[in-house]
């Protein structure tokens, strides 16, 4: 049987409650017999010094033997033990029992008390017993006894000393009737009070926290089938609250991977689709002889670039390929900065000449060297230089500076020429981003340089950024650990 969570957190804070409150009940319970134990002893210990001075005043000793000289005031003495559920044993002063309140068949008149009891009792000048013995009543629970004083009379002599000894012993029954109904009534109630409350807040809040996981499971289920659209409210800074932002998080990157994968599709079919177009239409036209053959050298040379470029669109996405999976491992080398430039620069040199672009500030890069994989961060360099040929104007410029502080490189190239507007520069480094969103100036491009850029760069562990002023000039650099 599947048992959900919510009962199962609800069934084991409700078994931690009841179980702490048993426990507590328990450990109440204890105290207050404790505490009603010593009342009703230290109750009996002041009732039996009333009982020995209506003793002394009831009783006399007459040649030695006990005989009673108020009876009213013995009976009074009787009627306030009954009063108060005492049983009475008075005995002379050999321990001997004088007078019973009632009949037992533990105690009887005559019967001797124990040796250790009335020699206690001389010593001490007081006894007490909490515990069942057969000397005493047989329902006795508690008992406490102190000798008494009469003026002894025999023949001409006279005199005060110890006449015998008075016991007042207190029945289970008494004290456990005594034990207030009500005590337990008010234990009872609030421990049931609190346990329903308890219940009910643990009810509330085994459902809060339960339900928060449980939107986790729907949406966890609905992302498997694509729709990472829901989110779940964050109550609370607690673990759960921390679990639900997370999840959360997950799911905007979820989100944003899904989007980069439909858009990578998306751009991928396109990228392959056009230069695909071109090289069939070419190819069908010098095959059925639409193309005619002075020309043809020229079509060829087209699809020639075509191909190149698709070739370098599948070198690119293989790239990225490994460098998303985490496979690509970076082996660190010391390489020349300078020389690493203008070997990129030789492969434009064509073009750099063609729209006479000056170059500036390879000076500063002069003597400095690389710690880094050379071919990764060469393809850094080569990207970010076809960038800024492409984009610079006839007769602009290209300025490089490089330099070293500390254990980081720092390096920029800037090139003169349109800019990048604001609207574009947070998307700069995105995968297939374009700013010419008519593809006709960049037409040529994936949309995968700067992309690649910033991945190779970021794994190195450095940073890069771009800068832009529209109409003047655009700014890319980043710094990389130099160690």
């Amino acid at each position: 049987m599947k048992i959900s969570l919510f009962k199962k957190y609800l069934s084991i804070t409700m078994g931690i409650i009841l179980i702490a409150f048993i426990i507590l009940g328990t450990f109440l319970m204890v105290f207050v017999n404790q505490f009603w134990d010593t009342r009703n002893l230290n109750k009996a210990k002041e009732d039996l010094n009333s009982y020995v001075l209506l003793t002394t005043q009831a009783l006399e000793n007459k040649d030695g033997k006990l005989e009673v000289k108020d009876q009213e005031t013995f009976n009074l003495m009787i009627d306030l033990s009954k009063n108060n559920s005492y049983n009475l044993i008075i005995t002379d002063a050999a321990g001997t029992v004088y007078r019973i309140t009632r009949q037992d068949k533990n105690i009887k008149t005559g019967y001797q008390m124990p040796y250790y009891v009335t020699n206690t009792l001389i010593k001490d000048q007081y006894y007490e017993s909490e515990q069942k013995t057969d000397f005493f009543y047989s329902d006795t629970k508690l008992a406490v006894a102190s000798p008494f004083k009469l003026k002894l009379t025999e023949g001409t002599k006279e005199g005060i000393a110890i006449a015998g000894y008075i016991f007042v012993c207190v029945p289970e029954h008494t004290i456990n009737n005594e034990l207030p109904d009500q005590i337990f009534q008010i234990l009872i109630y609030a421990v049931l009070a609190s346990v329903l409350v308890s219940c009910i807040l643990a009810g509330v809040f085994s459902y809060t926290q339960s339900k928060q996981l449980k939107q986790m499971s729907e949406q966890a289920k609905k992302f498997a089938k694509g729709d990472f659209s829901g989110r779940i409210p964050v109550k609370g800074k607690d673990e759960v609250g921390q679990l639900t932002r997370a999840f959360n998080d997950m799911a905007d990157a979820l989100d944003k991977e899904e989007s980069v994968r439909r858009d990578f599709i998306a751009n991928i079919s396109h990228e392959l689709k056009t230069p695909m177009t071109t090289i069939a239409g070419f190819i069908d036209g010098i095959l059925d002889g639409t193309i005619p053959e002075s020309k043809q050298k020229h079509y060829l040379t087209i699809v020639s670039e075509e191909i190149s470029r698709l070739s370098g669109l599948v070198a690119s996405m293989l790239s990225l390929a490994r460098i998303d999976s985490g496979k690509t491992t970076i082996y660190k080398t010391k390489f020349s900065l300078v020389s690493t430039i203008v070997n990129i620069l030789l492969t434009f040199e064509d073009r750099l000449e063609e729209k006479e672009i000056e170059i500036v500030g390879l000076e500063s890069a002069d003597g400095l060297s690389v710690y880094g994989d050379q071919a990764l961060l060469h393809q850094v360099l080569y990207n970010l230089i076809e960038n800024a040929t492409k984009f610079t104007p006839q007769g602009g410029q290209i300025t490089f500076h490089a330099e070293s502080k500390g254990d980081k490189l720092y390096f920029s190239v800037k090139n003169t020429g349109k800019g990048i507007s604001k609207e574009d520069l947070p998307f700069i480094f995105d995968k297939f981003y374009k700013t010419d969103k008519s593809r006709s100036e960049d037409k040529k491009s994936m949309g995968l340089g700067l992309y690649l850029v910033k991945t190779i760069v970021n794994l190195h562990g450095g940073e890069i950024t771009v800068t832009s002023e529209i109409d003047k000039e655009t700014c890319f650099a980043f710094w990389i650990p130099n160690k």
